[in-house]
């Protein structure tokens, strides 16, 4: 049996930033959906690995990407 590890992030905010986010976390090894709710959005990434530490250091990259997205949005 192959072992597989898997990290689930989820953001809630505007529809607007919420794509940007989206389009950010299009990477391999990551799957997202955004659910907008008119101006409002939820975005739920899902990232997958069948090592810890490669999942760990795609969850650091993704969570760089969207901090800086966030910060540049404010």
């Amino acid at each position: 049996m192959v072992e597989s590890y898997r990290a689930t992030v989820e953001w809630t905010g505007a529809a607007t930033l919420g794509t940007i986010l989206l389009a950010a976390a299009s990477r391999p090894g990551c799957s997202a959906n955004l659910i907008e709710t008119g101006s409002e959005a939820k975005l739920v990434i899902i990232v997958e690995d069948s090592s810890i530490q490669s999942l760990r250091d795609t969850v650091d990259d993704l969570m760089v990407a969207l901090s800086d997205i966030e910060e540049q949005n404010q």
